[in-house]
Formats: C-alpha cells, sequence, structure tokens
C-alpha cells in the first residue's frame, strides 16, 4: 500500500501485501501500526480498481467491428444499385453467429509428491508447467532436502492450468532414530529433591503468551518489534511487564528464533519489492522498520542469498 491511495476514514484495513494481517490507516496514510484479522471480524476493504480496457471482456470489439461490416454494407448496396451488396438476411446471420472465445489454457493434472522431499516435489510441480510455493507451520523453508511434503494445495490428481500456483505443505524431516544397541546403564542417582510447584498464570499474562505465538506464526518480528507490538496502542496494548513476560516465556521453551524471525521478515521485504543488501540491512536494524539486531539481520540476508 501507498500513501497515494483515496481518502477513506481512519481505522483498520485488510493489507493486501500479507495474508490475515490488517494495517492501520490514521486518515491521511498508512502507518506501520499491523496487527492479525481479529476472529469473526470483517475487515474493511479497500475499494476495487476499476479493470484497464484490455482487461476487459473481449465482447466488446467484435460488436463493434459487426456494426462496421453492416455501415459499409449499406454503402455499397446504396453506390453498386443492389448488386453484390451484403443482403438484410445476410447480415442477420452475421449478427446471429455466436462469438466464442477459446481457451488456450490446456489441463494439467496436479502431480502426486507425497513423501517425497520439497526440492524433489518442487522440481515435478515445476516440470509439469506449474508454479510451486512452500507453506511450513514452523520454520523457513531454506534447504529443501531437510523438508518431507505432506500433501499440495490443490491436491495430487486435481485439474490446474499452466502457470497455476500449487502450494506443497511441508514439515521438517525427523531426525534419525536412535542406536538401538544397549547402553550400560549409568550408577542410578540419588532422587532429585521435588522443585517448587511453579505459580499459575495470571489471566493477562496468559492472554500475552497467547498473542505473541499468534504474532509470530505469521511474520517475522524482532524482539524489540514484538514488544512493540504486544504493548502499543494500537496493537494489543498489554502492560510493558506482562509484554516482557510473554516474550521471556517464549525464549525460554524454545518456542522463538530470533535468527529465523530475521530471515522471514527478509523474505517477505524481498516478495514485496526490490532491495540492495544495505538496503535491507537498514531496513531489519532500524528502529523505524524491524528492531533486529545487526547479528540477526545479516543471519536473515545471509539466508534469502544477500
Amino acid at each position: 500500500m501507498t500513501d497515494n491511495t483515496p481518502a477513506y476514514p481512519a481505522g483498520w484495513y485488510a493489507d493486501t501485501n500479507a495474508l490475515g494481517t490488517e494495517r492501520y490507516y490514521d486518515g491521511t496514510a498508512w502507518t506501520n501500526e499491523t496487527r492479525p484479522v481479529p476472529i469473526g471480524a470483517s475487515p474493511l476493504a479497500e475499494p476495487a480498481a476499476k479493470a484497464p480496457w484490455y482487461k476487459r471482456k473481449a465482447i466488446v470489439i467484435p460488436v463493434s467491428v459487426l456494426a462496421g461490416l453492416i455501415v459499409i454494407g449499406s454503402i455499397g448496396s446504396a453506390m453498386g444499385g443492389g448488386k453484390g451488396a451484403t443482403t438484410t438476411a445476410d447480415t442477420k446471420a452475421v449478427a446471429a453467429a455466436p462469438v466464442v472465445e477459446e481457451d488456450t489454457d490446456a489441463a494439467i493434472t496436479v502431480p502426486e509428491t507425497t513423501g517425497l522431499t520439497a526440492k524433489e516435489a518442487a522440481a515435478l510441480i515445476e516440470n509439469a508447467g506449474l508454479q510451486a510455493e512452500f507453506s511450513a507451520d514452523k520454520g523457513f523453508v531454506i534447504d529443501r532436502d531437510n523438508w518431507t511434503v505432506l500433501s499440495t494445495t490443490p491436491a495430487s490428481g486435481a485439474a490446474a492450468k499452466t502457470g497455476d500456483t500449487v502450494v506443497i505443505n511441508v514439515e521438517k524431516t525427523a531426525a534419525a532414530a536412535p542406536s538401538t544397541v544397549p547402553e550400560v546403564a549409568a550408577p542410578s542417582a540419588p532422587p532429585a529433591a521435588a522443585e517448587p510447584e511453579k505459580p499459575a498464570l495470571t489471566t493477562a499474562q496468559s492472554s500475552a503468551v497467547r498473542s505473541a505465538k499468534s504474532y509470530l506464526s505469521f511474520k517475522g518480528f524482532s524482539r524489540a518489534g514484538l514488544s512493540e507490538q504486544l504493548t502499543s496502542e494500537y496493537g494489543e496494548g498489554f502492560a510493558p511487564e506482562d509484554a516482557e513476560f510473554a516474550i521471556a516465556q517464549l525464549e525460554a521453551t524454545g518456542a522463538v528464533d530470533w535468527n529465523q524471525e530475521a530471515a522471514e521478515a527478509a523474505k517477505s521485504y524481498l516478495d514485496f519489492q526490490g532491495f540492495s543488501r544495505d538496503g535491507l540491512y537498514e531496513q531489519l536494524t532500524s528502529e523505524y522498520g524491524e528492531g533486529f539486531t545487526p547479528e540477526q539481520a545479516n543471519f536473515g540476508l545471509a539466508a534469502v542469498g544477500l
């Protein structure tokens, strides 16, 4: 989205650059504030742009040509005294002839790829004349040999057209099974002292943890960026201590990897527009951008080949 859009009231609108996301419009310009689409809500959509003339139905041109033929036929009939002129019956026959739009897209069957590596599946799909994209519940698909295909959308066997996109749903390949050779049992250690029972989370802390996980599931965030999103009045509005508790909880349980978040953010920016390495580094590290550390930003740049 750009600032050169028609004026409309301030509020949350669907972000066309990130599916399932809303961006805040302050009445004059788009802000950097985003949030997931609330469950059950109907996000406001930007007015649909009118299709350019060359993308509209081609039926208008044949009709105008037909009208021209009728006028030319009438002039020829007047000048030639009716000899060799197009008759009224012939004109009606031409007008009644249906205009047939030929479908030049050949049907393609989506290949079966379940159980293959992401690399093998992408090769099969692209060789069939289709485009391949990856979808994973967690992680960033970089080394395609380490991911296994669960399914595709549309499913294998479905009909598609040349150039259609097939989403490959993958999961990280499981680690090798441990050795079955029995090991010598180590001497039993004395029983450890029972750990004190962990205190129950407050309602605010529990809500902050859930919100943090939700944001990380659809966009790459730095630690500072996620804290800002949780505490901002345009975001979730949690108290700073509850937001810090939620982020620390994710770090302690290994539920977040800031390097991987930087890689995901770098890919998202490159999908949106072209960046030089220095330009993308500035966007990832700037306090007005994503707020990643230099080490995290360099990891993200390397992940996307910059």
